[in-house]
């Protein structure tokens, strides 16, 4: 179709007015996405601390009241008819301290607000305080934790984040002597392999887990017992938790299992690459500064 010079000027026209409101439009469109950005983040700062805060709130009070029913606890016959009220005080609150915890990391870990902080870890400290943790529902079912750390010493030395360790093995323990039987046992063991990896062990000789349940317990809110009349406790966070802090932390979590033969769950985590040095140490969950981590 041939144009005249007025007509190809009008239509000339008539496009570059429709290209400005589409430039307009889109501007519009961009600023409020720009706005809807800023509203998101100040959202996740406020959920983040929210959770910082709330956790705060009840971390303390929970570990008061445990130290306190300790103390009572610790008294022995010199406590009176207090001590076993004591123990049964300091056992509720340590498996509310437990769930909240895992409550609070599973909240961070759907958010992406988490990271590793790495430090050189007593790996065996972590290992007794989780075995320790759970002494009192361990003792209600005459289960025995038994800790395997090195032969030549009671520390074994990590570069890891230490809070993540430890609340993976609090959950592969407390798994474990859920699932053990009346009498049983559950085993802790520690090694470094040839290459440098960190292996942690945890195995009970409880009911087991059959080979098509064993990838799915790894899925959140996931339980093999369904109903009221489950007879074990528990919301199916925990596994899923581990398995997230292992990935997290470049490790694996594997299982080995015959069902009604028990189960080994086998944390591995590789040394962490670079060679900055670290500058904190923790014995524990309790975090020391230093100048020289080679004189420790």
């Amino acid at each position: 179709m041939n144009l005249t010079d007025d007509e190809l000027i009008q239509e000339l026209s008539n496009r570059f007015a429709r290209s400005r409101k589409t430039f307009s439009d889109l501007n519009v469109v961009n600023r409020k996405l720009v706005e809807m950005n800023r509203r998101l983040e100040q959202s996740e700062a406020l959920k983040s601390n929210f959770l910082s805060n709330i956790r705060n709130e009840i971390n303390n009070p929970l570990n008061a009241i445990v130290g306190l029913a300790g103390q009572i606890e610790a008294l022995g016959p010199e406590g009176g008819e207090v001590a076993p009220l004591a123990s049964m005080i300091c056992s509720e609150a340590t498996n509310l301290d437990f769930q909240l915890r895992n409550i609070f990391m599973a909240a961070e870990l759907e958010a992406g607000e988490i990271d590793p902080h790495l430090s050189r870890v007593n790996v065996a400290a972590v290992a007794r305080d989780a075995a320790e943790a759970f002494r009192h529902h361990a003792a209600r079912k005459s289960v025995a934790i038994e800790l395997e750390p090195p032969p030549e010493s009671d520390s074994l030395l990590f570069d890891t984040d230490a809070e993540k360790v430890q609340i993976i093995l609090s959950n592969l323990v407390a798994n474990a002597v859920e699932y053990s039987r009346e009498g049983g046992r559950v085993q802790i063991s520690l090694n470094l392999a040839p290459d440098g990896s960190l292996v942690v062990g945890v195995r009970d000789f409880g009911a087991g887990i059959a080979g098509e349940d064993q990838q799915r317990i790894f899925d959140r809110f996931t339980q093999l017992e369904t109903g009221t009349t489950r007879s074990h406790r528990g919301q199916g966070l925990g596994l899923s938790i581990v398995k997230a802090l292992a990935d997290l932390l470049q490790g694996t979590i594997d299982l080995e299992s015959t069902y009604g033969q028990g189960a080994l769950f086998r944390l591995t985590l590789p040394p962490p690459a670079g060679d900055a040095p670290l500058t904190t140490f923790a014995e524990g969950g309790n975090l020391f500064l230093f100048d020289d981590i080679s004189e420790k």
